[in-house]
């Protein structure tokens, strides 16, 4: 569930909103949005305080196990003998990358890359299932399904990749463990070796494409702007601008460019800096690089009744090397939950199926800058 807390208008300086926080789904870390309302802009604010929405539902030191939909990511559906890939899953070792073209549910191609280039999959451990303490995997047995695959992952990937990061896994971020099974020749004919690390998951159960070595990245999940993203329960998800969604990235910020000791900041500092930030953001994305008239700079936004909130940083992202956190703007029901938006926000969109309601009337900017009376 997403708390929401909203404050009522009013012209006078807000109370402190900036430390809504709820835990996790796991009783762990933190994860945090807010928004504040600006000193005198008459416009409803939001306190937003999600349940590790934000970064896919998982607490700190609680990290998925991803395994795909089918029996392996590297399943083929026509195997030749001699064929190069068996070859290429064989030798990917601790440290490799790899990478396979998808058509659907058959996967291709299957080769080690440099880590520099687009790749699917980084290589943290190889473990023999033929030397797990049963006989579950013997010379005729199946390969696992999806959920015994999470279960072997937890069991024997987690350990290992952890130590091969060196504990940079952002226990809110992109990243996910991950098994990738044989392919079913190799499988078939008795090669029990599976390759555990760490891959991005994509919501149909693939894996992206992504650059570089997972611990020397930004592991942030942090969208791009104009994406639109839908919170479902404790899972968020990009979704077309066409269909209904939560809220709209309005900016990407990269917070180790403004704490430069090295330092996780407090949530306070967070707060304090993204709330002129994403203010100013929202504000730049509704006039869509238009020069307003004099005074009615955030005509737009205030128009929209739409609130600017933001994401942060848990102090566990920060030390896997996290900086990235979004602005957004999103509006609050009276219950506490996400509005359905639909469309730009530039132009004409609904809130929950319905046009925007006209705000109140307000004074000139330059008059509520200036302290002037109604």
């Amino acid at each position: 569930m997403s708390t929401i807390d909203p404050n009522s208008d009013r012209d006078t300086e807000p109370s402190d909103t900036s430390n809504a926080s709820t835990t996790g789904d796991t009783g762990a870390a933190e994860e945090h949005a807010s928004a504040r309302k600006r000193p005198r802009a008459r416009r409803r604010t939001v306190a937003v305080a999600l349940t590790a929405a934000l970064a896919g539902g998982f607490g700190a030191a609680v990290y998925e196990y991803a395994a795909p939909d089918n029996a392996s990511v590297v399943a083929r559906t026509s195997p030749e003998e001699d064929d190069p890939e068996l070859a290429a899953f064989t030798d990917a070792d601790t440290g490799d990358c790899v990478n396979w073209d998808q058509n659907g549910e058959v996967t291709t191609n299957f080769t080690v890359v440099d880590c520099a280039q687009p790749h699917r999959f980084e290589v943290s451990t190889r473990e023999d299932l033929s030397q797990y303490p049963t006989s579950e995997f013997g010379p005729d047995a199946p390969q696992p399904d999806r959920d015994r695959q999470s279960q072997l992952t937890s069991d024997l990937c987690a350990g290992p990749t952890m130590s091969y990061l060196d504990g940079r896994l952002d226990p809110q971020g992109r990243y996910s463990i991950a098994p990738i099974l044989p392919p079913e020749a190799a499988w078939d004919a008795g090669d029990r070796i599976m390759l555990c690390g760490v891959a991005v998951p994509e919501g149909d159960g693939r894996y992206a494409e992504v650059s570089g070595r997972a611990a020397e990245t930004d592991q942030s999940t942090a969208a791009s702007v104009e994406t639109c993203v839908r919170a479902e329960g404790d899972r968020v998800r990009n979704v077309g601008c066409d269909t209904p969604y939560s809220w709209v990235v309005t900016s990407t910020e990269n917070l180790g460019e403004t704490f430069t000791d090295g330092a996780w900041p407090p949530l306070e500092k967070q707060n304090e800096h993204l709330d002129a930030v994403c203010t100013r953001a929202a504000i730049d994305f509704m006039n869509g690089g238009e020069a307003p008239a004099d005074g009615e700079e955030d005509a737009a936004l205030y128009q929209s009744t739409l609130t600017p909130f933001w994401t942060t940083l848990p102090q566990e992202s920060w030390n896997a090397g996290s900086r990235t956190v979004n602005c957004a703007l999103t509006k609050a029901r009276d219950d506490d939950s996400f509005a359905d938006l639909r469309g730009d926000v530039r132009g004409e969109f609904t809130i929950d199926g319905e046009a925007p309601e006209d705000p109140p009337d307000r004074r000139p900017l330059r008059d509520r800058d200036n302290g002037q009376d109604d």
